[in-house]
């Protein structure tokens, strides 16, 4: 799965996330909890989706279709002190660049094509914590024999 070729690739490349990251069934209980992280850095690896690039192709026995599946990173800054997290957007912008540059241009074993950014944006920056996402996708190809 490309969530785990993700979180383990963070996990390895870039050091400030270190056991740091988490999946989207992580997410989901803390957010039925009611909290967030406890440390003042997480990431969570989220599976956004499939998108169909074409109808597919059927010859001699064989089905193509090319494929973008999207991987989501959930980025959480906590900034103890500062409710408008103002101190932690640098903090985000320098682990954004590393992620971007850990992961764009990347292929995972088994994978078609390489990772590229599909966009980020911040989610919510109140009560201390900077939430931001960014996005890659990647293009794949199902080749199934018939």
């Amino acid at each position: 799965m490309l969530t785990d070729a993700v979180r383990e690739r963070m996990e390895d490349q870039v050091d400030s996330l270190a056991g740091r990251v988490q999946e989207a069934a992580d997410l989901a209980a803390l957010v039925k909890a009611g909290r967030w992280p406890a440390s003042p850095l997480a990431a969570f690896v989220l599976p956004l989706g499939v998108r169909a690039l074409s109808q597919g192709d059927a010859a001699a026995g064989v089905f193509t279709q090319m494929l973008d599946e999207t991987v989501g990173i959930l980025i959480v800054q906590q900034a103890a002190g500062d409710l408008t997290g103002k101190t932690a957007l640098p903090k985000i912008d320098t682990l954004i660049a590393t992620l971007i540059a850990k992961i764009a241009g990347w292929r995972p074993s088994g994978v078609f094509g390489v990772f590229r950014v599909a966009r980020g944006q911040m989610l919510s920056a109140d009560n201390g914590r900077v939430i931001y996402q960014l996005d890659f996708t990647i293009q794949n190809q199902v080749r199934n024999l018939s």
